[in-house]
């Protein structure tokens, strides 16, 4: 399992360029860590995301990037050094750092295993409420789409986006003229949002393009 914060970019021309040195039958699993994949478009989100990914669990996944916080707060020390006394200094904090993370890993993960184990319960209660107020009808046709995706994520990562809301389009009367006018139905469709709503779909689209 590949996890990167770009890997649904990565990923693409990867076996390209190094499939012939990998082991035959090898498969490659791709994630974006939660600490990165939201910043990515909605689509990434359902498609790399661990926490749709059997196994992968809900995982940061970029452990350098809590790093910066202690050196942000030593780096401006270093503004007058020269280049080298400047790397020797993010070099030293930056191993003790590491060293002490060695250390404490085995109370780290005791800890974690404890916190993950009260979460786990708390989530199967929840779990269990949410799935008795549903139609068993419904939930045997979602397992049975859900595991459908999860077969073929691999080879087509677009079957995930199952998981993104599905919102039945707004349609006008009967007539199907959109309005007793004969206005555009899109049209008809903008009028009924507020101006909201309307700002949010535009950041959000200003966003996917950068």
């Amino acid at each position: 399992m590949l996890m990167y914060d770009i890997v649904c970019q990565y990923i693409i021309y990867l076996l390209e360029r190094i499939g012939d040195k990998l082991p035959p039958g090898l498969n490659i699993d791709r994630v974006i860590g939660m600490f990165h994949v939201h910043a990515h478009k909605e689509q990434c989100f359902f498609r790399y995301a661990p926490s749709f990914i059997p196994g992968a669990c809900i995982t940061c996944g970029e452990i350098l990037e809590s790093l910066w916080a202690i050196l942000n707060g030593i780096s401006p020390s270093t503004r007058t050094s020269t280049l080298a006394h400047r790397a020797e200094v993010l070099d030293d904090h930056a191993c003790d750092s590491n060293h002490r993370k060695l250390i404490g890993m085995i109370k780290f993960l005791i800890r974690r295993y404890k916190e993950a184990s009260e979460n786990l319960e708390v989530a199967e209660q929840y779990h269990e409420k949410l799935t008795n107020s549903a139609d068993p009808q419904a939930i045997q046709c979602w397992l049975g789409e859900i595991k459908l995706a999860e077969e073929s994520r691999l080879v087509d990562p677009a079957v995930m986006d199952l998981y993104g809301a599905r919102v039945g389009k707004k349609t006008g009367p009967a007539t199907g003229a959109g309005t007793e006018t004969g206005t555009d139905p899109s049209a008809a469709g903008e009028e009924t949002r507020s101006p909201i709503e309307l700002w949010l779909e535009l950041a959000l689209m200003v966003e996917e393009k950068q």
